[in-house]
């Protein structure tokens, strides 16, 4: 069992169900805005004011994806059936 810190809380990596849950908790926080960085920049003519977030947001959409995926097939003994849709 390999314990990491996520948002704060231990997390077993080995839990697919327990990662999805923390990683959910860090997308929620970023979509209210919490993990947002402001930086100042002044000169003697101009002031600007940057608002920005470091997250790679579609690296985490793809392992939130992954987990639900593993933590359905730990819950059901099963992977889930891939649903497609046809387009005419």
């Amino acid at each position: 069992m390999t314990m990491v810190p996520i948002n704060g809380a231990p997390v077993d990596v080995d839990d697919p169900c327990a990662l999805y849950q923390a990683l959910y908790a860090v997308k929620l926080r970023i979509l209210a805005g919490e993990n947002v960085s402001e930086m100042s920049i002044q000169s003697p003519v101009t002031r600007d004011h940057i608002v920005f977030s470091s997250v790679k947001w579609d690296a985490l959409e793809a392992e939130l994806t992954r987990l639900s995926t593993a933590c359905e097939a730990k819950r059901t003994g099963r992977r889930p059936a891939r649903r497609f849709s046809l387009r005419f």
